[in-house]
């Protein structure tokens, strides 16, 4: 799949935004308190994008996710993948493959347009923050 260079650029710069809001969700929610745990601070985190997956597919967010880790296992999750040899190379993934890859899972699951563009920042996003690693356990 390819995203023109337009798409990608603005697709990036969701990113970015959205991963900057999360850290400074982060850090005034839950900087002081440890009363919860990773895994629900995590899920309370995310919110926006499980709202984004739901609306979007009109799917419970981890049902999508579910149905999307299967299709996206051998590009997430198996060693080989250029992805996962990025993540374990330098622990953290380039927005422009990110976007490339994820999107073109969604594209094969028949997305296009706004929802193609949201679910993929979305999902990268996701991916993202809480590692690839985690997400292929729970997802595929």
């Amino acid at each position: 799949m390819n995203f023109t260079t337009e798409e990608i650029a603005v697709l990036s710069a969701q990113m970015d935004q959205q991963l900057q809001e999360l850290r400074d969700q982060e850090k005034s929610q839950f900087g002081a308190s440890k009363s919860t745990s990773p895994i629900d601070n995590e899920e309370q985190l995310l919110e926006k994008q499980r709202q984004q997956i739901a609306e979007n597919t009109q799917e419970a967010p981890d049902t999508f996710l579910q149905k999307y880790g299967s299709q996206a296992k051998e590009l997430l999750c198996k060693e080989s993948s250029e992805l996962s040899k990025q993540w374990q190379k330098w622990g953290d993934l380039r927005n422009e493959d990110v976007l490339e890859k994820l999107g073109s899972v969604l594209l094969i699951m028949g997305y296009s347009g706004a929802a193609l563009h949201i679910l993929t920042v979305a999902i990268s996003v996701y991916v993202i923050r809480v590692g690839l690693n985690t997400f292929c356990e729970k997802y595929c």
